[in-house]
């Protein structure tokens, strides 16, 4: 059995309002609260844009989606954008398939999505 979801915070540009994070692990039912919890306690009001780094996301049930839904719906609020990397071919194949690949920017890598975020290259 592998670990529980982990969210690692990669890096927060105050000048941009963007925030990178990072997930590892296993994201189900069980540890989707958990990650509520801990990107609540991690995303300020000023952080507008998001990108989520799942390179180490090793699975991901629908709670899991769902959570990633609740904070576009968020940043969507703040008006900004919310950018996924670094999906597995299993991931991606669901967003694709689901039609949440329109949802979201999904990018092969963080540094693509914040770059692409924030204009820089």
């Amino acid at each position: 059995m592998t670990a529980p979801v982990q969210l690692t915070q990669i890096s927060a540009d105050a000048a941009t309002g963007t925030c990178v994070l990072a997930l590892s692990g296993e994201l189900d039912y069980i540890s989707a609260a958990q990650l509520r919890t801990d990107m609540a306690n991690t995303l300020t009001p000023d952080h507008r844009h998001l990108v989520l780094d799942l390179s180490g996301l090793e699975f991901c049930d629908s709670t899991g989606i769902r959570t990633f839904l609740v904070f576009r719906k968020l940043i969507l609020e703040r008006g900004g954008t919310v950018a996924l990397a670094g999906l597995t071919a299993r991931l991606d194949r669901v967003f694709r398939m689901t039609g949440l690949s329109q949802a979201f920017d999904l990018y092969p890598s963080a540094d693509q999505a914040t770059a692409a975020i924030t204009g820089k290259s």
